[in-house]
């Protein structure tokens, strides 16, 4: 039985604890300091990618998938790069032979 009576009133110590007067101090926030980049990440530059994979050259001549592996695997009009299962093209010398069409 004491121990319930222990509860309330810790219970009410703790409401009461929580209410905040007018004159307490409040904390103010300061503002960040400010970063600068680092040598690493300002010099840090994205390549666009060197090779179009197959179904982008689909896309690019409107054509099925099928068609434009079939194209990669019979052309000899641009550099077609295979990477195990993987078929690459050239952007160079893909968009030079197109410009030329």
């Amino acid at each position: 039985m004491p121990m319930t009576n222990v509860r309330k009133n810790s219970a009410k110590l703790t409401r009461e604890d929580l209410k905040i007067a007018p004159e307490s101090p409040t904390m103010e926030l300061s503002e960040p300091p400010a970063v600068e980049p680092s040598d690493q990440t300002s010099k840090t530059v994205r390549h666009a990618p060197l090779v179009y994979r197959v179904e982008e050259i689909a896309q690019l001549l409107a054509i099925s998938n099928r068609a434009a592996y079939n194209l990669c695997n019979t052309t000899k009009d641009f550099k077609v790069i295979r990477l195990g299962t993987s078929i690459r093209v050239s952007k160079q010398s893909f968009d030079d032979w197109f410009a030329a069409v």
